[in-house]
C-alpha cells in the first residue's frame, strides 16, 4: 500500500487529489482545470496522489475480497488529512478530486471526506476535464432521479435490498437478476433509480442536477432503513460516471442507513462482484482524537522499539546465528531500519522490499500497555518475536502483499502459516536466552524457559484485538488463541517430569471449539464469524476438539469451555501471575481427562 504524501503548509489554500488506479491524472490538466473554472489553480493549491499509477497492478484484476487494501488506502488518507490539518492549525481544506478509478472507489473515497467542501471532476471523451459534483452547490429544484420498487410502507422480513442506481447506462436488468440468482427469496425488495429523462451519456445536464440526485439518494437510503426494519445490508450496483458514484458516496451515513455491500461489475466474468460492506462499527481514525501526551508516548515507546531491533539485528549478524539467518532467509532483515516517527495512520508492520518497519500509533499504545503489564525484559522479548515472526512470514511466500488483508478468509491456513511463524520465533528466543543467559536457562531448565517464552508470546497477541476489554474474538483468532494456550499449558505439565533435556520440539497441533454461537464480525471488511466470550451456554452441546501428535481427543465438557473463554475474556483484570495461574489450572483438569496429550515429549 502507498502513503500518501501530503505537501500542505500553513498558507494551503486547498488540496488538488489525482487518484489514480486506472491511469495516470496529469497534474498541469487539474490546475489548468480549476482555473478555467475561476478558481485558483497554482497558489497556494497543494497535490497529493492517492495510490500512483502502477501498471504491473490493477485493483479491477483482484478478487472481490483482495480490495480491501484499497479501500483501506482511502482510509488512510482520509486520517492523514484529518492529521496534518491539525498539526498545521488548519480547517478542513477544500479538496478537488480528479479520478480515474472503478466507481466503487470513488464513492468510498467521498464518503471518507464528510464535513469538508468537496469537489469533483469528470474527464470527457475530448480529455478535458469539467466539474461533475460540487457538494456546497444548491440542489435543481427538479427531481433528477425516479425511484421504482421503494416500499411505501414498513413492512417485515428479514434479507437483503438489491438498490440499482442507472445513469449513464442500463444495467437494472443484469444486477437485479445477478442478485435474484445468488440471494433468491432472501431479497426483501428490489429499487431501481433512474434519471427522470432516462439513462444515457447525456443524462447529466449539470452539476446542480447531481446536487439533487445527491438529496433523492439520501432519502432513498433513508426510507430503506426506516421501511425494513429486517434488512442486513443493501446490495449496491451502479452504472454512473466516476464523479456521480463520489456524489453517491456523499449521501451515504452508515450510522444511520443499513449497511452497504459495493458490487463491482466485472467485465471479465461478466458478474458482480462483492468488493466492500460499508457498515457502523469501525474504528474512528486515531489521529483525529490524539492527544499530544499520547503522541509523545507513542514516539518514546518507538524509540524503544527502535533500541531492541537494533539489538536483535546485530545477535542475528554473528556467526553463531547463521541458521536462524537461513531459516528467515532473513538477509534483507539485517539491513533494515525502523521509521524515525510514529506512523499516523494504519500501515504494514514489515515492508521487507524497502526494508522498513512502520508502527502505527495505536499499535505502539497497545505496545506501551503490555509493557506495563509484563515488564521491561520480557516486553523486550515480545518485540523480537513479533520481529522474527513477520520475517518469516515474508519467507513463507508473503502475509506482505498489498492483498494481505484478505487472508484471514482462509482461517485454518493462515493458522497453519501463524503457527510456524510463531515456533521460528520461540526457538530463536530459546537461543537468544541460551546465549544471553545462559546460567539462568540451566537453572530453570529448557522447558520451564520455553514456557515462559510462549506465555510471552500469549501476552503479544492482545496487542492487535481491535477493542479492549476483549470481550469477542473473531473465530479464527479464538482458534490461535487455544492453540497456544495448549501448547504453554501443556510445557507447564511437561516440566513436572523435565530431566534437563532439551526442550521438547512444538509440534503443530488443530484445536476447535464446536457449538458456539457466532454473528458476523464487525471490525472486518470480509464475511467472518465472532463470538462473544461471556455469552457462551453450557447447556447447548459444546464440543472441543483436539487433534496432536496423530491422535484425536474430543471432549463435551461445555463447562469447561465456558471458563476458558471467561478467563480468556478476563485476562487484563488479572495480574499475568494469576491469569496464567487460572489457564493452568483449567488446562489441568483437561489434562487428566486426556492424559495421552501429555504422555509423549
Amino acid at each position: 500500500m502507498s502513503n500518501v504524501e501530503l505537501s500542505i503548509t500553513p498558507r494551503t489554500q486547498a488540496l488538488i487529489l489525482r487518484y489514480e488506479h486506472d491511469r495516470p491524472v496529469i497534474e498541469d490538466a487539474a490546475r489548468q482545470t480549476l482555473t478555467r473554472e475561476g478558481l485558483d489553480g497554482y497558489r497556494d493549491v497543494a497535490c497529493a496522489v492517492l495510490h500512483p499509477d502502477d501498471k504491473e497492478f490493477r485493483v479491477r484484476s483482484l478478487r472481490g475480497e483482495e480490495w480491501a487494501g484499497a479501500f483501506l488506502e482511502n482510509e488512510q488518507f482520509a486520517s492523514a488529512l484529518i492529521s496534518k490539518e491539525k498539526e498545521l492549525g488548519l480547517d478542513h481544506l477544500p479538496v478537488h478530486i480528479f479520478g480515474f478509478a472503478p466507481l466503487e472507489l470513488m464513492l468510498h473515497l467521498a464518503s471518507c471526506l464528510p464535513r469538508r467542501r468537496l469537489r469533483v471532476y469528470q474527464q470527457s471523451e475530448s480529455n478535458e476535464w469539467s466539474l461533475g459534483f460540487d457538494r456546497t452547490l444548491a440542489a435543481a429544484p427538479e427531481d433528477f432521479l425516479v425511484v421504482e420498487g421503494l416500499p411505501k410502507a414498513k413492512q417485515g422480513g428479514s434479507g437483503v435490498v438489491a438498490l440499482v442506481v442507472e445513469v449513464t447506462h442500463a444495467i437494472g436488468d443484469q444486477a437485479l437478476e445477478a442478485f435474484r440468482k445468488k440471494h433468491g427469496a432472501n431479497l426483501l425488495a428490489e429499487v431501481r433509480v433512474r434519471p427522470v429523462r432516462g439513462p444515457g451519456p447525456a443524462s447529466i445536464q449539470s452539476p446542480s442536477e447531481v446536487s439533487r440526485a445527491v438529496e433523492q439518494l439520501r432519502g432513498v437510503l433513508g426510507d430503506l432503513h426506516e421501511r425494513l426494519g429486517g434488512a442486513t445490508s443493501v446490495l449496491l450496483a451502479m452504472g454512473c460516471s466516476a464523479s456521480f458514484a463520489a456524489a453517491l458516496g456523499t449521501a451515504v451515513n452508515v450510522n444511520t442507513q443499513l449497511p452497504l455491500w459495493l458490487h463491482h461489475y466485472d467485465g471479465g466474468s461478466r458478474q458482480y462482484i462483492p468488493v466492500q460492506e460499508m457498515k457502523a462499527g469501525r474504528a474512528a481514525p486515531l489521529t483525529a482524537k490524539l492527544t499530544p501526551e499520547q503522541l509523545s508516548d507513542a514516539t518514546k515507546v518507538l524509540a524503544e522499539v527502535r533500541k531492541v531491533h537494533q539489538e536483535l539485528v546485530a545477535w542475528m549478524s554473528e556467526s553463531a546465528q547463521q541458521w536462524l539467518v537461513d531459516a528467515l532467509d532473513g538477509k534483507k532483515f539485517l539491513r533494515s531500519v525502523v521509521e524515525d516517527v510514529p506512523s499516523m495512520t494504519p500501515i504494514q508492520l514489515y515492508r521487507h522490499v524497502g526494508g522498513k518497519w512502520g508502527f502505527e500509533v495505536g499499535m505502539l499504545l497497545g505496545l506501551k500497555a503490555l509493557r506495563e503489564r509484563v515488564g521491561t525484559e520480557d516486553w523486550k522479548e515480545c518485540i523480537r518475536l513479533f520481529m522474527v515472526h513477520e520475517v518469516f512470514h515474508v519467507n513463507q511466500g508473503g502475509l506482505t502483499s498489498y492483498t494481505f488483508s484478505g487472508s484471514g478468509r482462509t482461517g485454518f491456513v493462515l493458522e497453519a502459516a501463524d503457527f510456524d511463524a510463531d515456533a521460528i520465533a520461540v526457538e530463536a528466543m530459546l537461543a537468544w536466552r541460551k546465549s544471553k543467559q545462559a546460567r539462568t536457562v540451566e537453572d530453570d531448565g529448557e522447558t520451564r524457559t520455553m514456557e515462559s517464552i510462549v506465555w510471552n508470546a500469549m501476552e503479544s497477541l492482545r496487542v492487535f484485538e481491535p477493542e479492549k476489554p476483549v470481550r469477542t474474538l473473531s473465530e479464527r483468532r479464538l482458534r490461535r488463541y487455544l492453540i497456544w494456550l495448549f501448547q504453554v499449558c501443556r510445557l507447564n505439565a511437561l516440566v513436572l517430569v523435565d530431566e534437563g533435556g532439551p526442550a521438547p520440539k512444538l509440534e503443530r497441533a488443530t484445536v476447535e471449539i464446536a457449538g458456539l454461537k457466532m454473528s458476523p464480525d464487525l471490525f472486518e471488511t470480509y464475511a467472518q464469524q465472532r463470538l462473544g466470550l461471556l455469552d457462551v451456554d453450557p447447556g447447548e452441546e459444546l464440543i472441543t476438539g483436539i487433534y496432536f501428535q496423530r491422535k484425536l481427543v474430543r471432549d463435551r465438557d461445555g463447562h469447561w469451555v465456558k471458563r476458558v473463554l471467561e478467563a480468556l475474556s478476563r485476562w487484563d483484570e488479572k495480574s499475568r501471575e494469576d491469569a496464567q495461574e487460572d489457564m493452568k489450572r483449567l488446562f489441568e483438569e483437561f489434562f487428566n481427562r486426556h492424559r495421552e496429550l501429555i504422555q509423549s515429549r
